[in-house]
Protein backbone atom coordinates (compact mmCIF):
# COMPACT_ATOMS: atom_id res chain seq x y z
CA UNK A 1 0.00 0.00 0.00
CA UNK A 2 3.10 2.33 1.03
CA UNK A 3 4.29 2.07 -2.98
CA UNK A 4 0.91 2.77 -4.26
CA UNK A 5 0.61 5.54 -2.15
CA UNK A 6 3.89 6.77 -3.31
CA UNK A 7 2.76 6.37 -6.50
CA UNK A 8 0.08 8.09 -6.50
CA UNK A 9 2.07 11.00 -4.63
CA UNK A 10 4.22 11.21 -7.17
CA UNK A 11 1.94 11.65 -9.90
CA UNK A 12 -0.02 14.24 -8.02
CA UNK A 13 4.27 16.09 -7.80
CA UNK A 14 4.30 15.88 -11.21
CA UNK A 15 0.75 16.77 -12.04
CA UNK A 16 1.14 20.15 -10.19
CA UNK A 17 4.59 20.95 -11.72
CA UNK A 18 3.61 20.69 -14.86
CA UNK A 19 0.45 23.46 -14.30
CA UNK A 20 3.49 25.93 -14.63
CA UNK A 21 5.07 24.92 -17.58
CA UNK A 22 1.16 25.07 -18.76
CA UNK A 23 0.25 28.28 -17.75
CA UNK A 24 3.61 29.62 -19.27
CA UNK A 25 3.01 27.67 -23.08
CA UNK A 26 -0.67 28.80 -22.58
CA UNK A 27 0.56 32.36 -22.65
CA UNK A 28 2.76 31.70 -25.22
CA UNK A 29 0.24 29.99 -27.40
CA UNK A 30 -2.06 33.29 -26.72
CA UNK A 31 0.45 34.97 -28.30
CA UNK A 32 0.86 32.46 -31.27
CA UNK A 33 -2.37 32.13 -31.53
CA UNK A 34 -3.06 36.27 -31.85
CA UNK A 35 -0.38 35.19 -35.08
CA UNK A 36 -2.07 32.67 -36.15
CA UNK A 37 -5.41 34.16 -36.14
CA UNK A 38 -4.15 37.13 -37.71
CA UNK A 39 -2.15 34.88 -40.46
CA UNK A 40 -5.65 33.16 -41.07
CA UNK A 41 -7.61 36.16 -41.40
CA UNK A 42 -5.10 37.33 -43.85
CA UNK A 43 -5.59 34.50 -46.13
CA UNK A 44 -9.27 33.97 -45.68
CA UNK A 45 -9.54 37.56 -46.49
CA UNK A 46 -6.93 37.78 -49.51
CA UNK A 47 -8.87 34.55 -50.76
CA UNK A 48 -12.14 36.61 -50.82
CA UNK A 49 -10.35 39.71 -52.41
CA UNK A 50 -8.79 37.44 -55.09
CA UNK A 51 -11.66 35.68 -55.80
CA UNK A 52 -13.72 38.92 -56.21
CA UNK A 53 -10.69 40.72 -58.50
CA UNK A 54 -11.08 36.86 -60.47
CA UNK A 55 -14.75 37.64 -61.01
CA UNK A 56 -13.49 41.10 -62.45
CA UNK A 57 -10.88 39.37 -64.65
CA UNK A 58 -13.46 36.98 -66.04
CA UNK A 59 -15.79 39.02 -66.30
CA UNK A 60 -13.74 41.63 -68.61
CA UNK A 61 -11.84 38.85 -70.38
CA UNK A 62 -15.58 37.40 -71.51
CA UNK A 63 -16.08 40.74 -72.68
CA UNK A 64 -13.09 40.64 -74.65
CA UNK A 65 -13.88 37.45 -76.14
CA UNK A 66 -17.26 38.36 -77.36
CA UNK A 67 -15.57 41.75 -78.79
CA UNK A 68 -12.95 39.30 -80.22
CA UNK A 69 -15.90 37.39 -81.94
CA UNK A 70 -18.05 39.85 -83.02
CA UNK A 71 -15.14 41.54 -84.85
CA UNK A 72 -14.51 37.66 -86.90
CA UNK A 73 -18.35 37.56 -87.41
CA UNK A 74 -19.34 37.50 -91.10
CA UNK A 75 -22.53 38.86 -90.32
CA UNK A 76 -21.74 41.89 -88.28
CA UNK A 77 -18.78 42.36 -90.56
CA UNK A 78 -21.07 43.43 -93.18
CA UNK A 79 -21.82 46.70 -91.93
CA UNK A 80 -18.72 47.58 -93.92
CA UNK A 81 -20.50 46.35 -97.23
CA UNK A 82 -24.03 48.14 -96.40
CA UNK A 83 -23.31 50.78 -99.15
CA UNK A 84 -23.22 48.20 -101.89
CA UNK A 85 -27.07 46.44 -100.65
CA UNK A 86 -29.29 48.45 -103.24
CA UNK A 87 -32.46 50.00 -101.37
CA UNK A 88 -32.58 51.36 -97.88
CA UNK A 89 -34.90 48.76 -96.81
CA UNK A 90 -32.28 46.00 -97.31
CA UNK A 91 -29.46 48.37 -95.42
CA UNK A 92 -32.29 49.31 -92.70
CA UNK A 93 -32.90 45.45 -91.86
CA UNK A 94 -29.59 43.90 -91.94
CA UNK A 95 -28.66 46.73 -89.13
CA UNK A 96 -31.50 45.90 -87.62
CA UNK A 97 -29.99 41.84 -87.47
CA UNK A 98 -27.18 43.01 -86.63
CA UNK A 99 -28.28 45.14 -83.05
CA UNK A 100 -30.06 41.91 -82.50
CA UNK A 101 -27.45 40.07 -82.27
CA UNK A 102 -25.76 42.63 -80.08
CA UNK A 103 -28.59 42.86 -77.68
CA UNK A 104 -28.95 38.98 -77.72
CA UNK A 105 -25.04 39.25 -76.32
CA UNK A 106 -25.73 41.80 -73.63
CA UNK A 107 -28.66 40.14 -72.08
CA UNK A 108 -26.35 36.65 -71.85
CA UNK A 109 -23.18 38.37 -70.01
CA UNK A 110 -23.22 39.05 -66.22
CA UNK A 111 -23.19 42.86 -66.55
CA UNK A 112 -24.81 45.42 -68.48
CA UNK A 113 -22.41 46.26 -71.49
CA UNK A 114 -22.71 48.87 -74.68
CA UNK A 115 -21.59 47.01 -77.60
CA UNK A 116 -21.16 49.28 -80.91
CA UNK A 117 -19.41 48.08 -84.35
CA UNK A 118 -18.28 51.15 -86.26
CA UNK A 119 -17.45 51.00 -89.79
CA UNK A 120 -15.38 54.38 -90.02
CA UNK A 121 -14.96 54.38 -93.84
CA UNK A 122 -18.75 54.50 -94.49
CA UNK A 123 -19.32 56.41 -91.03
CA UNK A 124 -22.23 54.23 -89.52
CA UNK A 125 -22.85 52.59 -86.74
CA UNK A 126 -24.57 49.90 -84.80
CA UNK A 127 -24.84 50.21 -80.79
CA UNK A 128 -27.14 49.02 -78.22
CA UNK A 129 -27.02 52.32 -77.04
CA UNK A 130 -30.05 53.86 -78.75
CA UNK A 131 -28.88 57.01 -78.56
CA UNK A 132 -25.04 56.22 -80.21
CA UNK A 133 -23.84 57.91 -83.23
CA UNK A 134 -20.66 58.23 -85.43
CA UNK A 135 -18.02 60.59 -84.05
CA UNK A 136 -14.72 59.71 -85.26
CA UNK A 137 -13.20 62.93 -83.23
CA UNK A 138 -14.59 60.87 -80.46
CA UNK A 139 -13.57 57.42 -81.47
CA UNK A 140 -9.92 58.81 -82.01
CA UNK A 141 -9.82 60.11 -78.55
CA UNK A 142 -10.90 57.05 -76.28
CA UNK A 143 -9.58 54.52 -79.23
CA UNK A 144 -7.66 51.20 -76.43
CA UNK A 145 -6.28 48.39 -77.40
CA UNK A 146 -6.96 47.13 -73.65
CA UNK A 147 -9.33 47.93 -70.87
CA UNK A 148 -9.43 51.68 -69.32
CA UNK A 149 -11.61 53.77 -67.87
CA UNK A 150 -12.12 56.77 -69.23
CA UNK A 151 -14.61 59.76 -69.60
CA UNK A 152 -16.85 59.20 -72.65
CA UNK A 153 -19.36 60.46 -74.29
CA UNK A 154 -23.13 58.56 -74.12
CA UNK A 155 -25.31 59.99 -75.78
CA UNK A 156 -25.49 63.69 -74.73
CA UNK A 157 -23.43 63.39 -71.47
CA UNK A 158 -20.13 62.60 -70.78
CA UNK A 159 -19.49 59.32 -68.33
CA UNK A 160 -17.03 57.46 -66.83
CA UNK A 161 -16.91 53.87 -68.30
CA UNK A 162 -14.55 50.91 -68.60
CA UNK A 163 -13.86 50.97 -72.62
CA UNK A 164 -12.16 48.71 -75.21
CA UNK A 165 -12.07 48.64 -78.90
CA UNK A 166 -10.70 45.36 -81.62
CA UNK A 167 -9.70 47.04 -85.03
CA UNK A 168 -10.06 45.01 -87.74
CA UNK A 169 -7.40 45.20 -89.66
CA UNK A 170 -5.29 45.50 -86.45
CA UNK A 171 -2.57 47.26 -88.56
CA UNK A 172 -5.32 50.18 -89.02
CA UNK A 173 -4.97 50.40 -85.00
CA UNK A 174 -2.72 54.00 -85.66
CA UNK A 175 -5.04 54.98 -88.56
CA UNK A 176 -8.66 54.09 -87.16
CA UNK A 177 -10.42 56.05 -89.84
CA UNK A 178 -9.39 53.94 -91.96
CA UNK A 179 -10.45 50.85 -89.91
CA UNK A 180 -12.63 48.10 -92.10
CA UNK A 181 -14.73 47.35 -88.75
CA UNK A 182 -13.86 49.05 -85.12
CA UNK A 183 -15.97 47.05 -82.25
CA UNK A 184 -16.55 48.87 -78.90
CA UNK A 185 -17.50 47.43 -75.53
CA UNK A 186 -17.42 49.29 -72.55
CA UNK A 187 -19.48 49.36 -68.91
CA UNK A 188 -20.20 51.87 -66.45
CA UNK A 189 -18.44 52.02 -62.88
CA UNK A 190 -22.02 51.43 -61.48
CA UNK A 191 -21.53 47.76 -62.33
CA UNK A 192 -18.10 47.07 -60.16
CA UNK A 193 -19.70 49.15 -57.51
CA UNK A 194 -22.26 47.18 -57.08
CA UNK A 195 -20.32 44.25 -57.01
CA UNK A 196 -18.14 45.64 -54.50
CA UNK A 197 -21.70 46.29 -52.43
CA UNK A 198 -21.97 42.59 -52.23
CA UNK A 199 -18.89 41.58 -51.52
CA UNK A 200 -19.49 44.33 -48.37
CA UNK A 201 -22.27 42.22 -46.71
CA UNK A 202 -21.58 40.78 -43.98
CA UNK A 203 -17.68 41.79 -43.23
CA UNK A 204 -15.80 43.83 -41.68
CA UNK A 205 -14.60 45.47 -44.47
CA UNK A 206 -15.06 48.08 -47.21
CA UNK A 207 -13.98 47.40 -50.35
CA UNK A 208 -12.76 49.62 -53.19
CA UNK A 209 -10.46 50.02 -56.37
CA UNK A 210 -7.71 51.85 -56.55
CA UNK A 211 -6.96 52.83 -60.81
CA UNK A 212 -3.90 54.75 -62.45
CA UNK A 213 -3.74 58.06 -61.71
CA UNK A 214 -5.29 57.82 -58.02
CA UNK A 215 -9.07 57.22 -58.99
CA UNK A 216 -10.88 55.82 -56.97
CA UNK A 217 -14.61 53.21 -57.35
CA UNK A 218 -15.84 53.13 -54.13
CA UNK A 219 -18.92 50.94 -52.72
CA UNK A 220 -22.10 53.83 -51.94
CA UNK A 221 -21.36 53.26 -48.41
CA UNK A 222 -17.74 53.80 -48.14
CA UNK A 223 -15.86 55.64 -45.20
CA UNK A 224 -14.55 58.35 -48.00
CA UNK A 225 -12.59 60.27 -45.45
CA UNK A 226 -10.54 56.94 -44.15
CA UNK A 227 -10.71 55.76 -47.94
CA UNK A 228 -9.00 58.99 -48.83
CA UNK A 229 -6.26 58.83 -46.46
CA UNK A 230 -5.44 55.21 -47.31
CA UNK A 231 -5.60 56.02 -50.70
CA UNK A 232 -2.85 59.03 -49.90
CA UNK A 233 -0.41 56.94 -48.02
CA UNK A 234 -0.25 53.63 -50.82
CA UNK A 235 1.89 55.86 -53.36
CA UNK A 236 4.04 56.84 -50.13
CA UNK A 237 3.89 53.12 -48.14
CA UNK A 238 4.11 50.87 -50.93
CA UNK A 239 1.03 49.08 -49.95
CA UNK A 240 -0.07 47.93 -53.05
CA UNK A 241 3.38 45.86 -53.99
CA UNK A 242 2.07 43.81 -50.51
CA UNK A 243 -0.85 41.16 -50.71
CA UNK A 244 -1.63 42.52 -46.57
CA UNK A 245 -0.30 45.04 -44.68
CA UNK A 246 -1.22 46.88 -40.72
CA UNK A 247 -1.56 50.41 -41.11
CA UNK A 248 -2.79 53.04 -38.57
CA UNK A 249 -5.96 55.26 -39.34
CA UNK A 250 -7.82 57.52 -37.50
CA UNK A 251 -5.85 56.15 -34.44
CA UNK A 252 -6.88 52.57 -35.03
CA UNK A 253 -5.12 49.40 -36.34
CA UNK A 254 -6.53 48.22 -39.65
CA UNK A 255 -5.66 45.14 -41.57
CA UNK A 256 -5.10 46.60 -45.11
CA UNK A 257 -5.09 43.86 -48.03
CA UNK A 258 -4.46 44.96 -52.02
CA UNK A 259 -4.90 42.59 -54.79
CA UNK A 260 -3.66 43.61 -58.50
CA UNK A 261 -6.66 43.10 -61.43
CA UNK A 262 -5.06 42.55 -64.11
CA UNK A 263 -7.29 42.81 -67.03
CA UNK A 264 -8.89 45.78 -65.61
CA UNK A 265 -5.19 47.24 -64.96
CA UNK A 266 -6.23 48.51 -61.23
CA UNK A 267 -6.29 47.45 -57.47
CA UNK A 268 -8.81 46.14 -55.24
CA UNK A 269 -8.29 46.94 -51.85
CA UNK A 270 -9.90 46.11 -48.61
CA UNK A 271 -9.15 47.06 -45.14
CA UNK A 272 -10.83 45.62 -41.35
CA UNK A 273 -10.06 46.81 -37.68
CA UNK A 274 -7.49 44.07 -36.03
CA UNK A 275 -9.51 45.54 -32.53
CA UNK A 276 -13.06 43.10 -33.60
CA UNK A 277 -10.83 40.15 -35.11
CA UNK A 278 -9.35 39.83 -32.22
CA UNK A 279 -11.80 39.91 -29.63
CA UNK A 280 -12.66 36.13 -29.65
CA UNK A 281 -8.75 35.58 -27.93
CA UNK A 282 -9.69 37.60 -24.91
CA UNK A 283 -12.54 35.82 -24.39
CA UNK A 284 -10.73 32.15 -24.78
CA UNK A 285 -7.89 33.37 -22.77
CA UNK A 286 -10.30 34.50 -20.20
CA UNK A 287 -12.32 31.53 -20.13
CA UNK A 288 -8.87 29.41 -19.93
CA UNK A 289 -7.75 30.52 -16.51
CA UNK A 290 -10.84 30.10 -14.95
CA UNK A 291 -11.64 26.44 -15.95
CA UNK A 292 -7.57 25.66 -15.76
CA UNK A 293 -8.39 25.29 -11.55
CA UNK A 294 -11.75 23.41 -11.60
CA UNK A 295 -9.95 21.26 -14.28
CA UNK A 296 -6.87 20.47 -11.72
CA UNK A 297 -8.80 19.33 -9.29
CA UNK A 298 -11.10 17.00 -11.04
CA UNK A 299 -7.88 15.65 -12.29
CA UNK A 300 -6.37 14.55 -9.38
CA UNK A 301 -9.76 12.91 -8.68
CA UNK A 302 -9.40 10.90 -12.00
CA UNK A 303 -5.19 9.98 -12.75
CA UNK A 304 -4.89 7.17 -10.13
CA UNK A 305 -7.68 5.16 -11.79
CA UNK A 306 -6.80 6.44 -15.20
CA UNK A 307 -3.37 5.52 -14.26
CA UNK A 308 -4.50 1.89 -12.93
CA UNK A 309 -7.43 1.35 -15.47
CA UNK A 310 -6.28 2.86 -18.97
CA UNK A 311 -2.56 3.91 -18.99
CA UNK A 312 -0.89 0.54 -18.49
CA UNK A 313 -3.20 -1.36 -20.84
CA UNK A 314 -2.53 1.58 -22.94
CA UNK A 315 1.24 0.75 -22.57
CA UNK A 316 0.47 -3.32 -23.44
CA UNK A 317 -1.12 -1.86 -26.44
CA UNK A 318 1.45 0.45 -27.85
CA UNK A 319 4.11 -2.72 -27.08
CA UNK A 320 2.85 -5.29 -29.10
CA UNK A 321 1.65 -2.53 -32.03
CA UNK A 322 5.59 -1.65 -32.03
CA UNK A 323 6.15 -5.07 -32.26
CA UNK A 324 3.93 -5.75 -35.05
CA UNK A 325 5.23 -2.54 -37.19
CA UNK A 326 8.51 -4.49 -36.72
CA UNK A 327 7.57 -7.06 -38.80
CA UNK A 328 6.63 -9.69 -36.23
CA UNK A 329 2.91 -10.73 -37.23
CA UNK A 330 3.01 -13.60 -34.39
CA UNK A 331 2.51 -11.30 -31.34
CA UNK A 332 -0.11 -11.76 -29.35
CA UNK A 333 -1.55 -9.82 -26.28
CA UNK A 334 -2.18 -12.83 -23.41
CA UNK A 335 -3.39 -10.04 -21.46
CA UNK A 336 -7.29 -10.08 -20.08
CA UNK A 337 -8.25 -6.81 -18.11
CA UNK A 338 -11.61 -6.49 -16.68
CA UNK A 339 -13.09 -3.54 -18.73
CA UNK A 340 -13.40 -2.35 -22.64
CA UNK A 341 -9.33 -3.19 -22.89
CA UNK A 342 -10.48 -6.59 -23.19
CA UNK A 343 -12.04 -5.86 -26.59
CA UNK A 344 -9.50 -4.21 -27.71
CA UNK A 345 -6.68 -6.88 -27.13
CA UNK A 346 -9.13 -9.77 -29.10
CA UNK A 347 -9.23 -7.12 -31.71
CA UNK A 348 -5.92 -6.54 -31.75
CA UNK A 349 -4.86 -9.93 -31.96
CA UNK A 350 -7.64 -10.72 -35.08
CA UNK A 351 -5.96 -7.72 -37.13
CA UNK A 352 -2.33 -9.21 -36.36
CA UNK A 353 -3.40 -12.11 -37.86
CA UNK A 354 -5.42 -10.70 -41.18
CA UNK A 355 -2.51 -8.78 -41.48
CA UNK A 356 -0.05 -11.50 -43.47
CA UNK A 357 -2.91 -12.09 -45.58
CA UNK A 358 -3.63 -8.72 -46.78
CA UNK A 359 -0.36 -7.72 -47.76
CA UNK A 360 -0.08 -10.30 -50.21
CA UNK A 361 -3.36 -8.86 -51.11
CA UNK A 362 -2.33 -5.39 -51.92
CA UNK A 363 0.90 -6.49 -53.73
CA UNK A 364 -1.00 -7.98 -56.11
CA UNK A 365 -3.87 -5.44 -56.43
CA UNK A 366 -0.99 -2.79 -57.00
CA UNK A 367 -0.56 -3.94 -60.41
CA UNK A 368 -4.12 -4.06 -61.32
CA UNK A 369 -4.28 -0.47 -59.73
CA UNK A 370 -1.48 1.18 -61.64
CA UNK A 371 -3.18 -0.39 -64.92
CA UNK A 372 -6.89 1.04 -63.89
CA UNK A 373 -5.36 4.25 -63.35
CA UNK A 374 -3.98 4.62 -66.09
CA UNK A 375 -6.78 3.92 -68.42
CA UNK A 376 -8.74 6.32 -65.73
CA UNK A 377 -6.64 9.19 -66.34
CA UNK A 378 -6.72 8.63 -70.29
CA UNK A 379 -10.56 8.79 -70.04
CA UNK A 380 -10.55 12.21 -68.45
CA UNK A 381 -9.32 13.79 -71.69
CA UNK A 382 -12.06 16.35 -72.23
CA UNK A 383 -14.55 15.89 -76.00
CA UNK A 384 -16.05 19.33 -75.33
CA UNK A 385 -15.02 20.79 -79.22
CA UNK A 386 -16.93 17.75 -80.75
CA UNK A 387 -20.05 20.41 -80.44
CA UNK A 388 -17.84 22.88 -81.47
CA UNK A 389 -17.51 20.29 -84.91
CA UNK A 390 -20.86 19.83 -85.18
CA UNK A 391 -22.26 23.18 -85.30
CA UNK A 392 -19.32 23.98 -87.97
CA UNK A 393 -20.37 21.32 -90.19
CA UNK A 394 -23.57 22.51 -90.18
CA UNK A 395 -22.44 26.30 -91.36
CA UNK A 396 -20.33 24.91 -93.72
CA UNK A 397 -23.21 22.91 -95.41
CA UNK A 398 -25.24 25.76 -95.15
CA UNK A 399 -22.82 28.08 -97.29
CA UNK A 400 -22.56 24.75 -99.71
CA UNK A 401 -18.76 24.13 -98.92
CA UNK A 402 -19.20 20.27 -99.38
CA UNK A 403 -15.34 19.53 -99.74
CA UNK A 404 -14.65 21.40 -96.57
CA UNK A 405 -17.69 19.21 -94.71
CA UNK A 406 -16.24 16.07 -96.33
CA UNK A 407 -13.02 16.61 -95.02
CA UNK A 408 -14.25 17.98 -91.85
CA UNK A 409 -15.84 14.61 -91.47
CA UNK A 410 -12.47 12.43 -92.48
CA UNK A 411 -10.80 14.43 -89.71
CA UNK A 412 -12.89 14.16 -87.42
CA UNK A 413 -13.70 10.39 -88.06
CA UNK A 414 -9.65 9.66 -87.54
CA UNK A 415 -9.64 11.86 -84.49
CA UNK A 416 -12.59 9.85 -82.49
CA UNK A 417 -11.73 6.48 -84.19
CA UNK A 418 -8.16 7.00 -82.45
CA UNK A 419 -9.37 8.99 -78.94
CA UNK A 420 -11.90 6.21 -78.24
CA UNK A 421 -9.70 3.24 -78.32
CA UNK A 422 -9.07 2.28 -74.62
CA UNK A 423 -7.72 -1.36 -75.08
CA UNK A 424 -4.41 -0.56 -74.97
CA UNK A 425 -2.53 2.77 -72.75
CA UNK A 426 0.02 3.87 -75.62
CA UNK A 427 0.62 4.65 -79.23
CA UNK A 428 3.31 4.88 -81.18
CA UNK A 429 4.61 8.60 -81.46
CA UNK A 430 3.98 8.53 -85.41
CA UNK A 431 -0.21 7.87 -84.03
CA UNK A 432 -0.02 10.52 -82.08
CA UNK A 433 0.91 12.96 -84.05
CA UNK A 434 -1.35 12.05 -86.65
CA UNK A 435 -3.83 12.70 -84.41
CA UNK A 436 -2.80 16.06 -84.23
CA UNK A 437 -3.27 16.76 -87.47
CA UNK A 438 -6.44 15.57 -87.76
CA UNK A 439 -7.65 17.81 -85.10
CA UNK A 440 -5.41 21.16 -86.07
CA UNK A 441 -7.33 20.91 -89.78
CA UNK A 442 -10.41 20.83 -87.90
CA UNK A 443 -9.46 24.00 -86.11
CA UNK A 444 -7.97 25.30 -89.48
CA UNK A 445 -11.36 25.41 -90.72
CA UNK A 446 -12.85 27.05 -87.77
CA UNK A 447 -9.89 29.40 -87.32
CA UNK A 448 -9.04 31.57 -90.10
CA UNK A 449 -5.58 32.48 -89.17
CA UNK A 450 -4.12 29.25 -87.57
CA UNK A 451 -1.33 27.73 -89.66
CA UNK A 452 0.51 24.64 -87.91
CA UNK A 453 4.27 22.84 -88.87
CA UNK A 454 5.29 19.23 -87.12
CA UNK A 455 9.06 18.85 -87.16
CA UNK A 456 9.67 15.38 -85.71
CA UNK A 457 12.70 13.17 -86.29
CA UNK A 458 12.22 9.99 -88.19
CA UNK A 459 13.79 8.09 -85.42
CA UNK A 460 11.30 9.30 -82.71
CA UNK A 461 8.06 8.47 -84.99
CA UNK A 462 8.21 4.67 -83.75
CA UNK A 463 8.36 5.66 -79.62
CA UNK A 464 5.69 4.11 -77.58
CA UNK A 465 4.01 7.25 -75.64
CA UNK A 466 1.15 7.41 -73.77
CA UNK A 467 -1.86 7.75 -76.08
CA UNK A 468 -3.77 11.67 -76.09
CA UNK A 469 -0.55 12.98 -74.43
CA UNK A 470 0.07 16.07 -76.76
CA UNK A 471 -3.46 16.63 -77.68
CA UNK A 472 -4.42 18.40 -74.52
CA UNK A 473 -1.20 20.72 -74.88
CA UNK A 474 -2.41 21.63 -78.61
CA UNK A 475 -6.21 22.39 -77.38
CA UNK A 476 -4.92 25.23 -74.96
CA UNK A 477 -2.33 26.76 -77.35
CA UNK A 478 -5.37 27.02 -80.05
CA UNK A 479 -7.50 28.05 -77.53
CA UNK A 480 -5.55 30.32 -75.27
CA UNK A 481 -2.84 31.33 -77.29
CA UNK A 482 -4.48 31.66 -80.70
CA UNK A 483 -8.24 32.56 -80.62
CA UNK A 484 -7.30 35.03 -77.99
CA UNK A 485 -4.78 36.84 -80.46
CA UNK A 486 -5.94 38.80 -83.65
CA UNK A 487 -2.85 37.89 -85.49
CA UNK A 488 -1.84 35.23 -87.62
CA UNK A 489 -1.36 32.26 -85.47
CA UNK A 490 1.23 29.51 -85.81
CA UNK A 491 1.33 26.20 -83.69
CA UNK A 492 5.05 24.65 -84.00
CA UNK A 493 5.81 21.18 -82.88
CA UNK A 494 9.14 19.91 -82.58
CA UNK A 495 10.62 16.55 -81.39
CA UNK A 496 14.32 16.36 -80.20
CA UNK A 497 16.75 13.93 -78.87
CA UNK A 498 19.14 13.97 -76.97
CA UNK A 499 22.06 11.30 -75.59
CA UNK A 500 19.77 10.59 -72.57
CA UNK A 501 16.01 11.82 -73.27
CA UNK A 502 13.70 12.57 -75.99
CA UNK A 503 11.41 15.08 -76.09
CA UNK A 504 8.59 17.24 -77.61
CA UNK A 505 7.68 20.96 -77.23
CA UNK A 506 4.65 22.50 -78.34
CA UNK A 507 5.00 26.16 -79.05
CA UNK A 508 2.25 29.01 -79.90
CA UNK A 509 2.44 32.43 -81.31
CA UNK A 510 -0.19 33.64 -79.12
CA UNK A 511 -1.17 35.63 -76.76
CA UNK A 512 1.37 34.36 -74.07
CA UNK A 513 1.51 34.30 -70.59
CA UNK A 514 2.21 35.64 -67.48
CA UNK A 515 5.70 34.78 -65.52
CA UNK A 516 3.13 34.40 -62.45
CA UNK A 517 0.68 32.10 -64.46
CA UNK A 518 3.79 29.92 -65.63
CA UNK A 519 4.84 29.21 -62.00
CA UNK A 520 1.63 28.19 -60.87
CA UNK A 521 1.18 25.77 -64.17
CA UNK A 522 4.28 24.70 -62.18
CA UNK A 523 3.09 24.10 -59.55
CA UNK A 524 -0.62 22.90 -60.23
CA UNK A 525 0.74 19.55 -62.23
CA UNK A 526 1.64 18.30 -58.93
CA UNK A 527 -1.65 18.49 -56.82
CA UNK A 528 -4.49 16.56 -58.02
CA UNK A 529 -7.27 19.11 -59.59
CA UNK A 530 -9.94 20.76 -58.05
CA UNK A 531 -13.44 22.35 -59.19
CA UNK A 532 -11.67 25.59 -59.90
CA UNK A 533 -8.69 24.52 -61.88
CA UNK A 534 -8.33 22.24 -64.64
CA UNK A 535 -7.02 17.96 -65.21
CA UNK A 536 -5.56 18.10 -68.25
CA UNK A 537 -2.05 18.95 -67.70
CA UNK A 538 -2.29 17.05 -64.54
CA UNK A 539 -3.31 13.96 -66.28
CA UNK A 540 -0.40 14.32 -68.78
CA UNK A 541 1.86 14.61 -65.79
CA UNK A 542 0.65 12.14 -64.23
CA UNK A 543 0.64 9.77 -67.49
CA UNK A 544 4.22 10.33 -68.68
CA UNK A 545 5.25 9.80 -65.01
CA UNK A 546 3.78 6.41 -64.13
CA UNK A 547 4.71 5.17 -67.87
CA UNK A 548 8.49 6.87 -67.84
CA UNK A 549 9.24 7.00 -64.20
CA UNK A 550 10.08 10.55 -62.08
CA UNK A 551 12.70 11.86 -64.89
CA UNK A 552 9.79 12.70 -66.84
CA UNK A 553 9.03 16.09 -66.63
CA UNK A 554 6.50 18.72 -68.06
CA UNK A 555 7.91 22.44 -68.28
CA UNK A 556 6.60 25.65 -69.07
CA UNK A 557 8.50 28.34 -70.62
CA UNK A 558 7.57 31.92 -72.87
CA UNK A 559 7.91 30.76 -76.21
CA UNK A 560 10.53 32.36 -78.87
CA UNK A 561 7.74 34.09 -80.34
CA UNK A 562 6.08 35.97 -77.98
CA UNK A 563 3.36 33.13 -77.51
CA UNK A 564 4.05 29.88 -74.85
CA UNK A 565 6.14 27.02 -75.18
CA UNK A 566 5.08 23.43 -73.05
CA UNK A 567 7.60 20.89 -73.12
CA UNK A 568 7.42 17.26 -72.42
CA UNK A 569 10.60 15.11 -71.55
CA UNK A 570 11.36 11.72 -71.06
CA UNK A 571 13.82 9.40 -70.53
CA UNK A 572 15.83 8.02 -73.76
CA UNK A 573 15.69 4.35 -72.19
CA UNK A 574 15.54 2.54 -75.46
CA UNK A 575 15.60 3.78 -79.70
CA UNK A 576 13.05 2.27 -81.59
CA UNK A 577 13.33 2.94 -85.17
CA UNK A 578 10.17 3.87 -87.50
CA UNK A 579 8.58 2.10 -89.99
CA UNK A 580 9.86 2.20 -93.57
CA UNK A 581 7.92 4.52 -95.67
CA UNK A 582 6.19 3.38 -99.09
Amino acid sequence: MSIRTNTFAKMIIVLVLLLIPILVLYGLSNRISVSVLSSEIRAMKQKDLRFLASEFDTSADNLSTMAFLLSEDIHIQELQHLPSIRTAYERNAEKSRMLERLRLLNVAERWDTQYSVIAPQQQDIVSTNPRASFDLEELKRIATSRWQYKEMKVGSRMEYRYVRHIVKPESMRDRIEQAGLVVEVSFPKDLLVKDLDSFKLGGQGDPFMVLPGEQLITNNSADLDKIEELAARMGTENILDQDSTILKLAGEQYLVHAVHIESLDGYLVDYVPLEGILQPIVRSRNLFYGSIGLLLILSLVAVYLLYQNVQRPIWLLIRNVQRLRNGEYSTRITARPNNEFSFLFERFNDMASDIDQLIHKVYAEQISTREATLKQLQSQINPHFLYNCFALIRSLARLGKKEQVMDLAMHLSKYYRYTTRTEKTTAALREELQLIESYLEIQKMHIQHLSYEIRVPDSMLGLEVPRLFLQPIVENAVIHGIEKSAADGLITITGEQWDRYNSITVEDNGVGITDERLSRLQKDILVPPTDKTGCALWNIHQRITLQFGSAASLEFAHGQSGGTAVRILWPREQIVDAEPSG
